[in-house]
């Protein structure tokens, strides 16, 4: 592992959401009066992360709940991420403790908690052909992907008119709208042909992850070849694990462990100053198989991945373990 010192620690951002500004100056404040100036801002974020991975346990045990509890419990526990997503950065601007490490714990887990999210809507309409579903993960890994991308190709990461806020206050609508049985049934009901209603949501979300790719891929004026290829393996990796006879929690852990290994690579090469990643192959090629001969190969394909994936955080914490702190430095005096 390189010894050469890390280069100085800049974070650029250009956010033109439509909601930020007001939902910082209402919503925030809300949630924020708990927090101490000593608590560093990475615990922040896993904090508000795990909220996300209480929705991924229960969207993946949905059945076991009813509609409102669900939905009140998905409810409280997005709104407590999207707040504290929001009040970490702030708090490592007020404590003076911004950080390589910090962005990439931030950025890194955001890519799980758009997949999570994802989840969770189809987990409220209930049955779904696993095909789509894999198919949703993979166009959101691609948009956050290109999004990292063009991060570190122009050094200053950029979030347009519609962000993270707005897409939760959809998801929000949607929840909402679950809690009328009539409504609930309209989404699985037949639309256009045999083509249920929800079709809306997944056509609309496949529309603006295309489109935030693009835009990505405009700005930064180039397609990186190693983007190529995750897009092309990780499509593969959906399609395959779409024909095996896996879990639902077996699939979802894999296309979590490849979309997140791919992007949290690319988000070390920028606050590393690295090249290019490349994407893992060897778990879409024993994915093909899966089909074929599922026993033998299905526990072989989820170590692979997790082993790739604890790597590739290794590679990129170990270098900026420094910049982790259990507590926040004391104000200095005037």
């Amino acid at each position: 592992m390189s010894t050469e010192p890390l280069p100085p620690y800049v974070y650029r951002c250009e956010d033109r959401s439509i909601l930020l500004g007001p939902y910082k100056r209402t919503i925030v404040p809300l949630w924020g009066w708990c927090i101490p100036r000593w608590l560093p801002a990475n615990m922040i974020t896993l904090g508000s992360s795990a909220c996300m991975w209480l929705v991924l346990g229960l969207s993946l045990n949905a059945s076991a709940f009813s509609t409102p509890t669900f939905v009140l419990v998905a409810l409280v526990l997005t709104q407590a991420y999207l707040a504290y997503d929001h009040l970490d950065g702030m708090q490592a601007k007020a404590t003076g403790t911004s950080s390589a490490l910090g962005e990439y714990l931030d950025h890194s887990l955001d890519t799980y908690h758009g997949a999570i999210l994802t989840l969770s809507a189809f987990a409220l309409i209930g049955t779904f052909p696993t095909w789509l579903l894999l198919v949703v993960l993979w166009s959101g890994f691609m948009a956050f992907a290109a999004t990292m991308i063009e991060e570190k190709e122009r050094g200053s990461i950029f979030f347009g008119c519609f962000g993270t806020i707005e897409a939760i206050f959809l998801f929000v609508l949607f929840y909402l709208s679950c809690l009328i049985p009539g409504v609930r049934a309209w989404w699985s009901a037949p639309l256009f042909g045999s083509w249920p209603a929800y079709w809306i949501l997944v056509i609309a979300g496949g529309i603006g992850c295309v489109g935030t790719t693009a835009d990505c891929l405009r700005r930064t004026g180039r397609l990186p070849v190693q983007l190529a290829a995750f897009v092309g393996v990780n499509l593969v990796l959906a399609l395959a694990l779409s024909k095996s006879t896996a879990s639902l929690a077996y699939v979802v852990a894999v296309m979590f462990l490849h979309g997140g290994d791919y992007v949290g690579r690319v988000i070390g090469t920028h606050v590393l100053r690295r090249p290019h990643a490349w994407p893992d192959v060897v778990g879409p090629v024993l994915a093909l198989a899966l089909p074929y001969e599922p026993t033998g190969l299905m526990p072989l394909l989820l170590v692979w991945l997790a082993w790739r994936w604890a790597s590739g955080v290794w590679h990129v914490v170990s270098p900026l373990r420094g910049d982790w702190r259990w507590v926040n430095p004391p104000l200095k005096s005037p």
